[in-house]
């Protein structure tokens, strides 16, 4: 009897992590399909479509809010944008990529001042990260905070000590606070490294 037992046991085990393995083999097949229908859809340009791949699924998982906040903005739906990229950075919070996506949406709403914290989140998980420093020191820079725009754009050059778009900052910057021949030096290196560049061409006849 023992035995028969143990074995219906072990059928009813079997079965039941075979029926398991089947929905969650079919669930993942689904998901698959859906994003790449929602791919295709967003070739097209129709992100309404793209979008209701996606939420068809009903899951809320990290790459699915991270993709629907990239299709609401594409869908110029900054709202919906902005939730959907607030999730998946709830959901990872150490996700660099989901903070990128967030300031799409913010920067679209001009609330600038979100954009910034967002920028300064990223540096407190990537110090170095040169795409948040770059922008951090642009927006310090619009604000006529020379300072700390400075710091900011100094972390990119020493990284990148070539980099066309931030010596042409820095020289904006120190133009701004009328150190000339700082400022002739970085217009000069940014030449250098785009010869046709009016940007620095007219910064440096301006001087």
């Amino acid at each position: 009897m023992k035995t028969k037992q143990n074995l219906k046991s072990f059928f009813g085990l079997f079965l039941f992590f075979f029926l398991y393995s089947s929905t969650s083999l079919k669930s993942q097949q689904n998901v698959s399909v859906a994003f790449s229908k929602s791919y295709a859809y967003e070739y097209n340009s129709d992100y309404t479509k793209a979008i209701a791949t996606l939420t068809a699924l009903n899951q809320d998982n990290y790459q699915i809010n991270l993709r629907l906040g990239w299709l609401y903005y594409m869908n110029k739906d900054y709202v919906k944008s902005e939730t959907h990229y607030k999730k998946a950075v709830a959901i990872e919070p150490s996700s660099i990529e989901a903070r990128f996506g967030f300031v799409l949406p913010l920067s679209a709403l001009g609330n600038w001042n979100s954009v910034l914290a967002v920028y300064l989140e990223v540096l407190k998980l990537d110090p170095n990260n040169s795409i948040a420093n770059y922008r951090t020191a642009s927006i310090y820079f619009n604000r006529k905070e020379y300072a700390n725009a400075t710091t900011y754009i100094l972390k990119v050059i020493r990284l990148y000590p070539f980099d066309y778009d931030s010596n042409l900052l820095l020289g904006k910057i120190y133009k701004a606070q009328n150190r000339i021949a700082e400022a002739k030096k970085q217009f000069e290196k940014a030449l250098e490294y785009n010869p046709q560049s009016e940007d620095a061409t007219n910064a440096l006849k301006d001087l």
